[in-house]
């Protein structure tokens, strides 16, 4: 049984590694034009300031409890 659970996890992973360098090749293919480097790169570089952004947000600790009235900047709701 436990052979079984890593041959498919091994399989999902594959597909999901397969599945992954095949969008990159065919976006590469697709965008490769002059007329669409600048669309990319502005696509690109949304994609790393939503990153960014996300990655500068606070996260309460695990375990904290979290007062349903309060804001995350910290105000509280009236």
């Amino acid at each position: 049984m436990r052979v079984m659970n890593h041959i498919v996890a091994r399989v999902i992973c594959s597909l999901m590694a397969m599945t992954a360098l095949t969008a990159v090749v065919v976006t590469v293919v697709v965008y490769t034009g002059d007329e669409h480097r600048e669309a990319v790169t502005s696509i690109a570089r949304e994609f790393f300031e939503l990153v960014e952004r996300a990655s500068r947000t606070s996260r309460a600790a695990p375990g904290t409890l979290v007062n349903p009235t309060s804001t995350p900047e910290g105000g509280v709701i009236q």
